[in-house]
């Protein structure tokens, strides 16, 4: 009895296509469009964010990259000076080595270019006494 009722309304089913084609073509369309337009509301929604959030990175790497420039202008200027510094020194070090003389050649081993017998060393001795005293 099944059997009978299942193959009877299989048949009225496939003769009833014509009649319903049109109305599955709405419902079809409708649920399309129903979709499309949830779909194009979340994702304009979504590209704006994202847009607003590109725009705040940029401006975030623009202020990056002046900060970083400006800082690698400095430096460049820093050491510039300081590469003239060196040389002036390295200079001066030349002219007071050249007014030494071969004579007056400060010992290697001793990080003073005043030689051990003047006045300085009995009152520096003097000094060390005193502070052992106190």
């Amino acid at each position: 009895m099944k059997r009978i009722i299942r193959s009877v309304a299989k048949a009225l089913w496939r003769m009833s296509w014509p009649a319903r084609r049109p109305f599955v073509a709405r419902l079809d369309a409708r649920v399309s469009r129903l979709i499309a337009g949830t779909i194009e509301a979340r994702l304009i929604t979504s590209i704006a964010e994202s847009s607003a959030r590109l725009e705040r990175i940029e401006r975030t790497i623009d202020r990056a990259d002046r900060a970083a420039a400006v800082m690698v202008e400095e430096m460049d200027v820093v050491l510039n000076g300081l590469t003239r510094e060196v040389f002036r020194l390295q200079a001066q070090v030349e002219r007071l080595q050249r007014g030494l003389g071969e004579a007056g050649r400060p010992d290697p081993n001793v990080l003073s270019i005043l030689d051990g017998t003047s006045e300085d060393d009995n009152a520096h001795e003097e000094a060390v006494d005193r502070a052992r005293v106190g």
